[in-house]
C-alpha cells in the first residue's frame, strides 16, 4: 500500500486545485429569476434593467437576471417567502413589508416623518449595513443578502379633495403599509387602510381610500392623476425604497469574482437610482399641471402639529427592539439616522 506523507499530498493536490482555479470561470451560465413588485416604466426599473445588462456584460454571459415585472412571479407581500423557498433567486422588495422578519431594515423603509432630502436615504443605508452589526445578521437569519437600495421621491400627501390643514384629515381614509404609517395617519385623525402599490388606483377610484402617501413621478407612471387631483406639500414619508435582494443559496451559486462584480455594479446602480429618482420627480410636476393637478400649500405650523401629534417613532423603536436584546442595536441605528438627517 502506498504510504501519504504531507509531501505527496500536497504535490497531488496542487494540480488539482491548479485545474480547478482555472476552471471556475467556465462554470456554467446561471440565469438568476427576478420577481419584482413595480412596474417596468419607472425611474428605479429602469436602473434594474440597466443592472442586469451590466451584470451579464462584467460577467461575459456568465451570469443573466431575468426580471418578471408587476408581480409576476409573486405578490410584493410573499416576495421574502419566495426566495427562502428557492422559487426565485432575488427579489425586488421592499422590507418595510417585513417587519416582524426584518425589523432593521423595514426601520428606514416604513418610519414617517424622519427625512427631507433624496440623498440621506443612500447615506443612511450605507451607514447602517457597515457600521451596525445586526443589518448583516438580519439578512443571515433570513437567508437572503442585500445588493443596493432604490430611492424613492418624497412623499406627499396625494388626495382626491384637497387636505391643507391637520384637521382636514379628520375621517379620511388614507393607503398605508407597515406598522408606523398606520400610527402617522391616525394621530392625524385619519382611517389608515393598507394597500399595496398594484391596489392604490383602483382603492382611490372606489372610494377605498381618499388618499395615499406618494411620489409625483409615481403618481405619473401609475395614472393615479385620474383619480386624485390634488397633491399637498407635506412629506409624508421618505426612505430607502424597494431593495434589490439575493437569496443566500443563488448567491452561492456565483464565483467569488461573480459575487464582486454583483456588489460593485449595485453601489453603481444606488448613485444612478438616486440621481434618476430625483431628474424623474423634477420633471412629474409638469406633467401632473398638465393633467389638471393642483398643488397645494400645507403651513409649516399645520406641518409641526402634525409632527408634534405623531408617537415617538424612534423611542418605540428602541424600546421594541430592546426587549428582544438589540437596544445597542436600535440606539446605534437612531443615532446614526438623526446625524445624516440632522434631525
Amino acid at each position: 500500500m502506498r504510504k501519504f506523507t504531507v509531501r505527496t499530498v500536497l504535490s497531488l493536490a496542487l494540480p488539482v486545485a491548479a485545474v480547478l482555479a482555472l476552471s471556475a470561470p467556465a462554470v456554467a451560465d446561471v440565469t438568476l429569476r427576478m420577481s419584482h413588485q413595480w412596474t417596468e416604466n419607472n425611474a428605479g426599473s429602469k436602473i434594474d434593467k440597466w443592472f442586469a445588462s451590466e451584470i451579464e456584460k462584467r460577467t461575459k454571459g456568465k451570469v443573466k437576471i431575468k426580471i418578471f415585472w408587476a408581480e409576476a412571479l409573486g405578490k410584493a407581500k410573499e416576495n421574502l417567502g419566495l426566495l427562502q423557498q428557492g422559487a426565485v433567486d432575488m427579489a425586488a422588495m421592499s422590507p418595510g413589508y417585513f417587519p416582524a422578519q426584518m425589523p432593521f431594515y423595514a426601520a428606514p423603509n416604513s418610519i414617517p416623518m424622519t427625512m427631507d432630502e433624496v440623498p440621506h436615504a443612500t447615506e443612511l443605508m450605507k451607514r447602517l449595513m457597515t457600521e451596525v452589526p445586526i443589518y448583516q445578521e438580519e439578512t443571515k437569519r433570513n437567508g437572503i443578502k442585500a445588493v443596493f437600495f432604490h430611492h424613492l421621491n418624497p412623499y406627499k400627501l396625494v388626495c382626491k379633495d384637497a387636505v391643507t390643514t391637520v384637521d382636514g384629515m379628520k375621517g379620511k381614509k388614507m393607503r398605508t403599509w407597515g406598522k408606523d404609517m398606520p400610527r402617522m395617519v391616525q394621530a392625524a385623525g385619519g382611517t389608515p387602510v393598507t394597500l399595496f402599490l398594484p391596489e392604490i388606483y383602483e382603492g382611490l377610484s372606489r372610494g377605498a381610500v381618499d388618499c395615499a402617501p406618494f411620489a409625483v413621478d409615481l403618481v405619473v407612471n401609475y395614472k393615479i392623476y385620474e383619480v386624485a387631483k390634488n397633491i399637498t406639500n407635506i412629506t409624508l414619508w421618505l426612505g430607502p425604497s424597494t431593495g434589490i435582494w439575493i437569496s443566500q443559496a443563488a448567491w452561492n451559486k456565483l464565483t467569488p469574482a461573480q459575487q464582486q462584480i454583483m456588489t460593485k455594479t449595485g453601489l453603481e446602480a444606488a448613485e444612478r437610482d438616486r440621481d434618476a429618482v430625483m431628474a424623474a420627480g423634477a420633471k412629474a410636476v409638469g406633467t401632473l399641471k398638465s393633467k389638471g393637478v393642483k398643488f397645494h400649500d400645507f403651513p409649516a405650523a399645520e406641518k409641526a402639529k402634525w409632527r408634534s401629534a405623531n408617537p415617538d417613532f424612534f423611542a418605540d423603536f428602541i424600546k421594541e427592539m430592546s426587549k428582544k436584546g438589540w437596544g445597542d442595536d436600535a440606539r446605534k441605528t437612531v443615532a446614526i439616522w438623526k446625524e445624516v438627517t440632522g434631525r
